[in-house]
């Protein structure tokens, strides 16, 4: 059965019951714990908020280039098909071998070949007999290449190959396209063929070449699936070939070559990517990240092959621009996701580009840009609202790296700008994260970044702010064992305190509302346009990351302050690829529990006959207190160990809480009441646990790291339901009221 139908129809099942637990001691009819919870939830006057939660919340974020975009998104399964020369981006630790960062490349042992083009390799090459010549059919204007080989005649069969990974559990049909020419002008034959990666060839098409480019399209057919996906590598057991052969002496020139599936969606997107964010319900995507201060829009639009190749100066590699404007718009309309478009903040993006982006995508066909989005084939336009200028540029890792005076300043020009072209955007201000110190003008003190935002430029410009957290703990070894003997800690409570953050996260939300009411924001609209955690551990610890349940407790929690802080908490975005089908070698994994977390939170939203609104819970049980962690985690006390949150239909029909064991040792018993009489309402849990927080989930196929249980819960004699809650779980329990009580 191919793997897409499997990913969605193991992600929709939510039934799944507790392997190695009985039902009736998730409800607590099993050995009582003394550990409890106790929430009280009820709709009485002053209880629910007077607002309504922003879906727009359930977002995800991705950087738009590299891995998660080729093929993430556009279903191009090779790299450098163009053959331009590689920007290899030089890290900090002095090394520039051209893998070493994380979007740049698949293979990390890829040899570096004199005059091939990287990642390309040598198929039976000679010294001397590989070229990349200035010109071609496709690359930058001032600089586009293409890739040249020798054949001595004879017979002789030489050419390239790139290794590569497949959706073969999908489908084995693939569509290959290229230019190619021959100087001898007859008599050469061009080899296409996916082989696995011994060389052995699964499917061939043969084409004459001529002494002209010429545009081949290929259709390749697998003759079998690969038997070792995942087994060795999580790469994929492929490679394309492209060889040929000759009777006498001739140079042979490529260009342009992509590969596709023959299953992608209007022939260009992945149509995994598309099920997985479907059926993980998200609700909006942020095309933004460090390369938006780098991008120009205007790269990224107009037939593919007039657009350039750029160098991906961020992250290294290089940027083909087959995903721009439209396709990213067209790819929100397949997911039903709102779009939130970044323009970049520099010296070399001024505010007029910004502005003729805004009239590109909104405006009609009788402005400029309109006009020439119409002769692009979109004649209607998008009608994008949100919008965000600059990106974390207050770090001097960025592109358009400036001070908080100056950006305050410099942003009101593109915010007029771009207001002028729409005065329906909403414009969103990159800002910063209260507690990034280590970022701050002020040495150790928090940053006057936002502050500054909000008195120079303020509600007049700009409509909201974008955040960024990525909860990473301490970097330093050495600070992380100083850390340790200081606190008495071990490894199990430092994940605990970094799963737990998200308490401290929602009074610095609380703070930075205070902070903007005092310059006219009532409140100020927050963007978390990235937002996740990372630990920073040991090799040998154990560690909250992604694919653990004690990280899915930390998407819970985070999730839960949202909710909580949704007056202000307008737009929020999970920085994880998980869900952009593709293999590259730091992030390459299955799906994971945050993300049935996700949509745990997620799907009430659906629902089309109501809006939901914050309900304040009373709650009371076991805290700890939080100590000073580096830099970013100031000492906090009386932080509990459940963390919980309640939501109530606008009909009144239905009530949610939401709740995360973030204690990462000991189950704890959640008990609940409210203001139903017995009988009156339906209690159901769906609870979500690992036999362990740390027990990594690796399984492609099914959930074997951790499970999802749906349960009945039954009132206990004092009217009161209860549910045992193991190590690093999450639930969401639903109150669903009789007619005749609401």
């Amino acid at each position: 059965m191919a793997l897409p139908a499997r990913f969605i129809r193991l992600a929709g099942r939510l039934q799944l019951r507790a392997a190695n637990m009985r039902e009736a001691d998730l409800q607590g009819g099993g050995k009582a714990l003394a550990l409890e919870h106790h929430v009280r939830i009820d709709r009485t006057s002053g209880k629910a908020s007077e607002w309504r939660i922003d879906k727009r919340i359930f977002g995800k974020f991705f950087e738009m280039n590299g891995r998660d975009t080729y093929p993430g998104i556009v279903e191009d399964c090779i790299a450098n098909g163009s053959f331009e020369r590689w920007h290899s981006k030089r890290k900090k630790d002095g090394t520039n071998l051209p893998w070493t960062m994380r979007t740049e490349i698949m293979y990390r042992d890829t040899p570096v070949t004199p005059g091939l083009a990287y990642p390309w390799e040598p198929v039976n090459g000679v010294e001397d007999s590989f070229r990349q010549p200035e010109g071609g059919v496709h690359g930058k204007e001032e600089w586009k290449r293409f890739q040249q080989f020798s054949l001595e005649g004879g017979g002789d069969k030489r050419g390239i190959c790139q290794r590569i990974t497949l959706a073969d559990e999908r489908t084995q049909e693939y569509r290959l396209r290229l230019y190619a020419r021959a100087s001898s002008g007859s008599g050469t034959r061009l080899f296409a063929s996916l082989e696995d990666k011994a060389g052995a060839s699964l499917c061939e098409s043969v084409e004459e070449l001529s002494a002209e480019w010429k545009r081949y399209d290929i259709q390749l057919v697998l003759d079998r699936a690969s038997e070792k996906r995942y087994a060795d590598s999580p790469f994929g057991e492929y490679r394309l070939s492209l060889t040929a052969d000759s009777d006498e002496a001739c140079e042979v020139d490529l260009d342009w070559v992509m590969l596709a599936s023959g299953d992608a969606v209007e022939g260009m997107f992945n149509p995994t990517t598309i099920e997985l964010l479907k059926a993980y319900h998200v609700t909006s995507i942020r095309w933004g990240g460090n390369y938006a201060n780098e991008y120009n829009w205007k790269d990224g639009i107009g037939p593919w092959e007039q657009r350039p190749v750029r160098d991906n100066l961020n992250w290294g590699g290089l940027e083909p621009n087959y995903f721009g404007t439209n396709e990213f718009l067209r790819f929100c309309q397949l997911i039903g996701a709102e779009p939130f478009l970044n323009v970049g903040f520099s010296y070399d993006l001024p505010p007029e580009l910004a502005a003729e982006w805004v009239q590109y995508v909104n405006g009609s066909v009788d402005t400029p840009m309109g006009k020439l989005r119409a002769e692009h084939g979109y004649p209607e336009p998008w009608g994008v609202k949100l919008w965000q200028v600059g990106n974390e540029s207050y770090g001097d890792y960025q592109f358009g790296y400036t001070n908080s005076i100056d950006f305050s300043h410099r942003l009101k020009e593109y915010c007029d700008r771009m207001k002028q072209e729409d005065p329906t955007l909403t414009i969103v201000a990159a800002g910063e994260d209260p507690m990034y110190v280590d970022y701050s003008e002020l040495p150790g003190q928090p940053p006057l970044w936002n502050r500054r935002l909000f008195e120079l430029a303020g509600p007049a410009y700009m409509d909201g702010l974008d955040i960024h957290q990525y909860t990473r703990g301490i970097r330093d070894a050495g600070l992380r064992k100083a850390w340790f003997e200081n606190n008495g800690a071990d490894p199990v409570f430092y994940n605990q305190v970094l799963v737990a953050y998200p308490t401290q996260y929602e009074a610095l939300i609380r703070e930075l509302k205070e902070q903007g009411g005092a310059f006219g924001f009532d409140p100020i609209e927050l963007e978390i346009g990235e937002w996740n955690l990372e630990p920073e551990t040991e090799a040998d610890w154990p560690k909250a990351e992604y694919e653990t349940m004690a990280h899915a407790s930390y998407v819970s929690s985070m999730l839960n302050v949202f909710l909580r802080q949704g007056d202000a908490v307008k737009y929020a975005y999970q920085r994880d690829n998980t869900l952009y089908y593709r293999a590259y070698p730091v992030d390459m994994r299955p799906v994971n529990p945050g993300n049935d977390t996700s949509r745990m939170y997620a799907e009430p939203f659906l629902r089309e006959n109501t809006g939901w609104r914050s309900l304040e819970v009373a709650s009371n049980g076991d805290t700890f207190d939080m100590p000073q962690t580096w830099v970013r985690i100031r000492p906090m006390k009386g932080i509990p160990y459940i963390d919980v949150a309640a939501i109530l239909s606008d009909n009144g029909d239905e009530m949610m809480l939401f709740a995360a064991n973030r204690d990462l040792r000991e189950a704890r018993m959640l008990v609940v009441e409210g203001d139903w009489a017995d009988g009156e309402a339906r209690i159901t849990a769906m609870l979500q646990h690992g036999d362990t927080p740390f027990l990594r989930q690796e399984n492609w196929y099914e959930k074997a790291g951790y499970r999802v249980s749906e349960l009945e819960l039954a009132a206990r004699p004092d009217g009161k339901v209860e549910l045992s809650m193991p190590a690093g779980s999450v639930a969401r329990i639903s109150v669903k009221l009789a007619r005749d009580f609401i």
